[in-house]
């Protein structure tokens, strides 16, 4: 039975990772850590047989994927629909500063729920990842294929595939930049999770550059 092979890759470190804000749809570039850090990615996984690889247009994914692509062979397709969750007016900010300026979206972030003041929904990501996601898995059947996204977005991607609610991202992190996570699909079967926020390639070996 043929099985299409999903790699589900969160981009490379920020500075506004290390800082710890909100970054959304805000177009920040990797650090050198998170160079660093897809460049070990990329060598990790030189040798697998991905025949296609899709991003976010944002720069931190799709540089990302460009390391990933010059290690493969491979030029990454750039689609939108793989932006990280907009987050409004949360954009810039910490947790701490989002907790004090506004508590009432706060406390239903600690339910699960995330929909900032002029931000997107959780339902309107899905409504944005999960046909996007379908329709890949027809366009690469049998195939291995990698998608260079976002925290979010990847979250919520993984919440279709588990059959959850779209409103709520399911209870697992995706905390590592460049966390490798793996969805197989067959035929007449559900869509599986084999691999979650793998992140082995960041704690062993020689760094990539000099």
């Amino acid at each position: 039975m043929s099985t299409t092979t999903v790699l589900l890759i969160r981009h490379g470190q920020t500075d506004w990772n290390v800082e710890r804000r909100w970054q959304g749809h805000y177009d920040a570039p990797l650090n050198a850590a998170g160079r660093e850090q897809a460049c070990r990615l990329a060598r990790r996984l030189a040798g697998w047989p991905i025949e296609a690889i899709c991003s976010s247009d944002l720069r931190r994914a799709a540089e990302t994927a460009q390391i990933l692509g010059d290690a493969v062979g491979l030029t990454p397709v750039l689609d939108p629909a793989w932006r990280e969750l907009h987050v409004g007016a949360f954009e810039g900010h910490t947790r701490e500063e989002i907790r004090e300026r506004f508590p009432e979206a706060w406390a239903r972030m600690s339910q699960g729920f995330i929909q900032a003041p002029q931000g997107e929904s959780l339902s309107e990501l899905g409504q944005r990842v999960a046909p996007r996601f379908e329709q890949l898995l027809v366009e690469h059947e049998a195939q291995m294929f990698a998608i260079v996204s976002h925290g979010a977005t990847l979250r919520s991607l993984l919440g279709h595939v588990l059959g959850l609610d779209g409103g709520q991202l399911p209870r697992l992190t995706l905390a590592g930049n460049t966390g490798l996570s793996i969805v197989e699909a067959r035929p007449g079967s559900p869509t599986v999770i084999t691999r979650l926020n793998d992140i082995t390639h960041l704690e062993v070996g020689e760094g990539c550059w000099e």
